[in-house]
């Protein structure tokens, strides 16, 4: 092992602990399966030998030094933001066939080491929704979700007067954060153990059935923050019947937004 050069005492504090977790061999490894999953256009079949070979999706780049904290998934999820984010879905179906388990990484998550789903939040479109379901499918905790939803809260959810009706991108992502928070509560075994998620989604107000947003397209979100309150109204609406089937408040006050409107249960 060659000697790492700390570039800060943070640094070395940060992974100095799980230096080792990986040998040079492993988070070689690992770095390939990264970087075949970086092409434009990847092979599944070398993907699939370098997991045959025991690269790990949940895996850090180097066995010391700054990229230990690394997890392949998460900086693939990460990376997808700013490329083409087409292979998402089968990258994950992939790394789930050969046991990929987000909730239990070697090398844990920490305030310096954001837990892969956290990045969730960063990729907001199609194939983003498509990966997020196989997880989830697959038995992704509530705390692994909370850590998508938790992230996407402060950056889309926290809605401020006007923003929506006025910035068309915003409301785009937005939207997709919450075709994404809606798909996760619709798994009962997320919205059963995320009292936070039940309270933000305003379920004391709604009683339509959380499974039908499994099918994401189905739904229409439109925000309404023509109100005085430091907050937005989300009605959703079913697009073949043209029936409201929820509604919630956005911003700090969620339920409270709804409560001061005098808005009735759906």
């Amino acid at each position: 092992m060659s000697e790492y050069k700390y570039t800060s005492e943070h640094e070395r504090e940060c992974t100095e602990k799980y230096e080792g977790i990986y040998t040079d061999e492993e988070a070689e490894l690992n770095r390939r399966l990264q970087d075949e999953c970086y092409r434009e256009n990847i092979d599944l079949a070398v993907i699939e030998e370098l997991l045959k070979q025991g690269a790990d999706p949940n895996g850090a780049t180097a066995s010391h030094g700054w990229d230990v904290l690394d997890h392949v998934y998460g900086e693939i999820i990460c990376d997808s933001h700013d490329s083409n984010s087409i292979n998402l879905p089968q990258i994950t179906e992939l790394f789930l066939k050969y046991g990929m388990d987000l909730d239990n990484p070697k090398v844990p998550y920490d305030y310096a080491n954001k837990h892969s789903m956290w990045n969730f939040a960063f990729v907001l479109n199609e194939n983003a929704i498509f990966a997020l379901k196989q997880l989830l499918d697959h038995g992704l905790s509530a705390d692994s979700f909370a850590e998508f939803w938790g992230h996407a809260f402060f950056n889309f959810f926290n809605v401020d007067r006007g923003s929506p009706a006025t910035d068309k991108e915003y409301c785009y992502s937005c939207t997709w954060a919450l075709k994404m928070l809606f798909l996760g509560a619709s798994y009962s075994h997320v919205l059963n153990e995320d009292d936070d998620l039940r309270e933000f989604i305003c379920c004391e107000y709604n009683s339509y059935d959380l499974c039908s947003f499994r099918d994401w397209d189905r739904f229409e979100y439109r925000f309404d923050t023509s109100g005085d309150l430091y907050g937005a109204i989300v009605s959703v609406y079913d697009k073949e019947t043209g029936r409201q089937v929820w509604r919630m408040g956005m911003g700090y006050l969620g339920r409270e937004t709804l409560a001061q409107l005098g808005a009735d249960p759906v």
